[in-house]
């Protein structure tokens, strides 16, 4: 719905190539678009979707001359392909979003808004927050809020089983899980949890490709890692951004503006969110960002652009020039 609303607000056609288990959705949801355009008189093909999707085709379509601009979401095989076609690409890569919260932070707020934003759409959006990084010295006033606010806690054997079910022996993460709510992701784990659970939470210590936890999860899970001060919290968070995710959003719950400007200089993201939700801080909804579901991740990520992509980036613009100088 969004890259097509950027393509009819600058007026460009454009066509959805979408992945195989999303066919039936994208298809249904070009159909409204089209009945919509054709109420208004509108060209009902300026929004297409590819019927039978496949990698071929995506490929050709994304390396025909009469191809303007080609938005990539998806995994970083597709985003390189796009960057590789010839045509101008706009690529974005996954989010695995840390949460630093700092001892100056307001705890039950910042709780609060963690679970706001990672219980909106059960965790698809890619910004929604993926690690909690919690200094020593708040741990256990951060656990009892997260508990009063319906969080599960998991022990070590029922983490091993949730993990076990976040990630496909390919490594790649587990569509089962994906937007799914936290206790029917306990129920598929093989784990019981209170029927009131907002939230699974695992303490982990590893930052690897190998730990599921430490990277994105579309979904109400959480990893808790444990630091000893601030600067070994800004370094677990840069961590685990360099492990997934790289320029995409990091969050930071603090009352401590010198500790901010820090984490903002020294974090590889492109979005930094102060005492906010990240999953809508991220997309402009609590925040001045431009509003967007597709966000870039910068050179670091392997992306074109840093920013949020909206209207401007769909849009040529001529610039009329006059001489002020000889």
């Amino acid at each position: 719905i969004y890259k097509s609303l950027l393509a009819l607000k600058t007026r460009n056609a454009i066509i959805l190539s979408p992945h195989p288990k999303a066919l039936k959705a994208i298809t249904e949801t070009v159909n409204i678009i089209k009945s919509v355009l054709v109420d208004l008189d509108a060209p009902a093909d300026l929004v297409q979707v590819i019927a039978e999707p496949s990698l071929e085709g995506t490929q050709e379509l994304m390396a025909h001359r009469q191809t303007a601009l080609i938005l990539a979401t998806g995994g970083e095989a597709m985003v390189r392909a796009a960057y590789s076609s010839g045509n101008p690409a706009i690529g974005v890569g996954p989010g695995n979003t840390p949460v630093l919260i700092e001892k100056s932070a307001d705890i039950k707020q910042a709780i609060s808004r963690v679970i706001a934003s990672k219980t909106f759409d059960n965790g698809t959006i890619c910004a929604s927050e993926q690690s909690l990084v919690v200094e020593e010295a708040i741990k256990e006033e951060v656990l009892k809020e997260l508990v009063e606010q319906d969080v599960y806690i998991m022990n070590e054997e029922e983490s091993a089983k949730v993990g076990a079910f976040i990630m496909r022996e390919n490594g790649a993460m587990n569509p089962e899980i994906v937007g799914k709510p936290a206790v029917e992701i306990a129920e598929l784990s093989g784990i019981e949890v209170p029927k009131t659970t907002k939230i699974l939470i695992s303490e982990q210590s590893e930052i690897s490709k190998a730990n599921p936890y430490s990277r994105e999860k579309l979904s109400p899970i959480l990893a808790l890692f444990t630091v000893k001060d601030t600067e070994a919290g800004i370094q677990t968070c840069e961590a685990l951004l360099r492990n997934e995710g790289a320029g995409h959003t990091a969050m930071i719950h603090s009352e401590d503006d010198t500790i901010v400007r820090e984490f903002g200089v020294r974090i590889p993201a492109s979005r930094i969110l102060v005492n906010t939700l990240a999953a809508l801080g991220a997309i402009g909804g609590t925040t001045n960002l431009n509003p967007s579901l597709t966000l870039g991740c910068g050179s670091v990520g392997g992306s074109s652009l840093s920013e949020n992509v909206h209207v401007a980036q769909l849009l040529n613009t001529n610039y009329v020039a006059y001489g002020v100088r000889d």
